[in-house]
């Protein structure tokens, strides 16, 4: 009975999920210039559009930039923190740790009036460096939750042999600890990366009309016109996230303790 009950939530879960997209998604290839069925035939103009028209290639160069400086600035600061706690003791840890993931905590809406009145006092409103701070903030919890999770999973002895041996602590994280924990820094690299190319409530505080980004052109679309095209970036999304996820369940995977 417990199978049943599990299989049949399993499917609901997954209709649930999966059929909007079915329907929606079909519309990029619509022919007409409205998101209405029965569609006017088959056509590829809106992906077109979509890699020809300057707003949109501004908005995705825009998020690729602030994503992959995202992607740097969140490794540093995460993998930092995460390998300075496990110098600590246990109490220290658990306090720490609430204090660094907290951002996760706080709505992403007070966030950004606060990232909005801050930069603006410092002249970052609108700017390539706020966007990437901000994002930064809201990733770097991401890669220290995974890095931690990858650093205690590793064995304490191989630390202390290298020690033992005369390796000094850079060496020690250079040459043991680095290479063993990097499915763990690359998962949090891949977080980090989707997190700042999917936010867009933080980056409607905090960017400029220049500095548009491709959820926040995405979101402008739909309350001025209702096109293909929205239905084409959101397809385009779609698959990006879905091949992090699959980078993600490798890496996972390949960090997975191996079984004696």
């Amino acid at each position: 009975m417990s199978r049943a009950i599990f299989w049949v939530s399993t499917v609901l879960a997954l209709l649930f999920l999966v059929v909007p997209l079915a329907l929606v998604m079909p519309l990029a290839f619509n022919g007409s210039s409205f998101l209405t069925y029965p569609m006017e035939g088959f056509s590829l103009k809106w992906f077109e559009e979509v890699f020809t028209e300057g707003n949109w290639v501004r908005a995705f160069g825009n998020s690729l930039k602030v994503a992959l400086g995202t992607t740097a600035v969140a490794l540093v600061i995460g993998g930092l923190a995460a390998t300075g706690l496990m110098l600590t003791g246990r109490w220290l840890q658990i306090v720490l740790t609430g204090l660094f993931v907290s951002p996760m905590i706080v709505p992403s809406i007070v966030i950004g009036v606060a990232f909005a009145y801050s930069f603006g006092r410092m002249g970052l409103s609108g700017s390539y460096a706020g966007l990437v701070l901000s994002h930064s903030i809201l990733a770097a919890p991401l890669v220290f939750l995974s890095i931690l999770t990858s650093l205690r999973g590793l064995d304490p002895d191989l630390d202390l042999a290298a020690a033992s041996l005369g390796a000094s602590r850079g060496q020690r994280f250079r040459h043991v600890t680095l290479p063993l924990a990097a499915p763990g820094f690359a998962a949090g690299a891949l977080f980090a990366f989707t997190t700042s190319f999917d936010e867009v409530v933080v980056a409607l505080f905090v960017a400029s009309p220049d500095s548009l980004t491709l959820p926040v052109a995405l979101f402008a679309g739909l309350r001025d016109r209702l096109q293909p095209t929205l239905v084409v970036v959101a397809l385009l999304l779609s698959l990006i996230s879905f091949a992090f996820l699959w980078l993600m369940a490798r890496l996972q995977r390949l960090n997975a303790p191996q079984k004696p």
